[in-house]
Order: C-alpha cells, then structure tokens, then sequence
C-alpha cells in the first residue's frame, strides 16, 4: 500500500466480467486538500482499526459486522448501510438508492470535463458502451436555479 493511494483489485467474477478482459481496480487517493472528505484517510483507520478481526483469516472481504462476532458482512448489509447514510444526509431514499451514487459520480464527473472514455474506463464500462448516455447522463433538476434567476434579476 502507498502513501497516496490505494489500489483495490477486484479478483472476483462482476456482472460485467468476461473472458479476456481485465478486472477493475478500485483507485483511491489521497485528498489532502479537504481531510474530512477523503475515503483514503478513512479506509486507512478503518483498516487499522479492524486488523485485529482479520488475522488468520482465509476470507479476504474487508467490510465487517459492527457488532461481535465482527465477521464479514453480506451486499445486503453494505447496502443497508448505504441507504442509511443516504437517509441521514437528507436524501429522499424512497427515490435514491446505494446505487443512486454510481449516478451521481458519473454524471457528476461529466460535468467536470471528464472524457467520456475515462467515464467508462472508471464505471467498468466497455469503450462501446452507451449505458452512460442513456441511463447515467442526466441532467440536473435546475428549477430553483431557474426561479431564483427570473426573480432576482
């Protein structure tokens, strides 16, 4: 592991794994700039925080159980922590859900100016994929903007 970043390579099958085509790896870094946003800093605590439950142990999956035993928890449980987080954050989950974040990231770095290319190479999209354009790519509800625009000009 660096000091700038994590590399977490994905060696089990995806829903998007085929024969002959690399498995993805999940790239963080360092977000020095702003210390309460950055998933390194935090998967790094968590990591040593959690060290102890992993010793011996013959499952690689990180994410734990936050009560003892502490034994690896299941994509239900990942996503029920992601929708609470969500709800906490004031987020309407009865329209977004976890995978509402795959959205938002993707759309969100579009509209930053990231190529559609590295889009897709991120999300683990092939080069010829159009799932981006025709279900990620969205635009932003922009009625405030508009109504605060019209009445205070």
């Amino acid at each position: 592991m660096r000091t700038d970043n994590v590399e977490i390579f994905i060696s089990f099958p995806l829903k998007t794994s085929r024969p002959g085509k690399e498995q993805p790896c999940l790239f963080i870094p360092k977000f020095s700039d702003h210390p309460e946003l950055c998933v390194y800093t935090m998967l790094i605590e968590y990591l040593n925080r959690t060290k102890q439950f992993h010793n011996n142990s013959e499952n690689d999956q990180r994410l734990l159980s936050l009560t003892s035993p502490y034994r690896p928890v299941s994509s239900q449980t990942v996503s029920r922590w992601i929708k609470t987080v969500l709800k906490n954050s004031g987020i309407d989950i009865t329209r977004f859900t976890g995978h509402s974040t795959r959205h938002a990231a993707t759309s969100t770095a579009a509209r930053h100016g990231l190529s559609l290319d590295e889009i897709r190479s991120r999300a683990g999209w092939s080069s010829r994929s159009a799932m981006f354009a025709k279900f990620y790519n969205r635009p932003l509800d922009n009625r405030i903007a508009f109504a605060q625009a019209v009445l205070l000009n």
